[in-house]
């Protein structure tokens, strides 16, 4: 029963019914709506909170309230299931490479004046963290996964943003483990600004050929170690 009650609010955050920041009903009015007792309500409410589609707070008497789940959600799920599979980095990498340059040349086709301004302030955060091997692959990546997001397509921002929360931990133990990590974060720094200079110039198919000879390089020397390939599983 606990499931059917999660289930019929589950769908009314999906279609929209109920958005984030909307209160549930107290935890009586639940009860009395769908004629279950207390405990069967608690546990259909833990279902929806696990899946994080609700936030429930102890003590409060607005009730639970509808929250949109991040994708860290999909990408534990997701990387348990690569490291079962025997799945690597260089998969990781492989198939970014297939999607990334084209969500470039759809976002140099389509980026507004905010857009580019967006990736002109990641460009600044990147070179304030340079000189930082911890900092700089977490902002590098936000810039990979900004890139995809500003193609408005919508599977391929879920999966760049799922792919972010398993791979850039990778890249970060690379980067520190490295003896030219601060070239190889300028060089990076610099291949980035030259992609928003070819956005600028809506060079669509240009910025798509850069940005697929720019992964290939990379992608040479993150998967030059063997050691590095293993999936890490999600445990945060």
């Amino acid at each position: 029963m606990a499931e059917v009650v999660a289930s019929e609010l589950r769908q009314k955050i999906l279609s929209g019914a109920l958005q984030p920041g909307d209160s549930l009903s107290s935890e009586s009015s639940l009860v009395e709506e769908y004629d279950v007792s207390r405990p069967t309500l608690r546990e259909a409410l833990r279902l929806l909170e696990a899946e994080q589609l609700i936030t429930v707070r102890r003590g409060s008497h607005r009730g639970p309230v509808v929250s949109h789940p991040d994708t860290s959600v999909t990408a534990r799920s997701f990387s348990m299931l690569l490291q079962l599979r025997e799945g690597t980095l260089a998969d990781i990498y492989a198939f970014r490479m297939v999607f990334e340059p084209v969500a470039v040349r759809m976002a140099t086709e389509t980026a507004t004046d905010e857009d580019l301004a967006r990736l002109r302030a990641l460009l600044e955060e990147e070179h304030e963290v340079r000189g930082d091997a911890d900092r700089f692959p977490e902002v590098a990546w936000r810039f990979h996964t900004t890139l995809v997001t500003l193609s408005g397509n919508i599977t391929m921002t879920v999966l760049a943003e799922t792919l972010e929360h398993i791979s850039k931990r990778h890249a970060q133990a690379a980067l520190l483990r490295w003896a030219d990590g601060d070239r190889q974060r300028d060089s990076a720094y610099r291949a980035h600004k030259k992609l928003v200079g070819l956005m600028e110039k809506r060079s669509g198919a240009e910025a798509e050929q850069f940005w697929a000879a720019h992964m290939a390089e990379v992608g040479k020397k993150l998967l030059s170690s063997t050691d590095e390939l293993s999936i890490i599983e999600l445990m945060e």
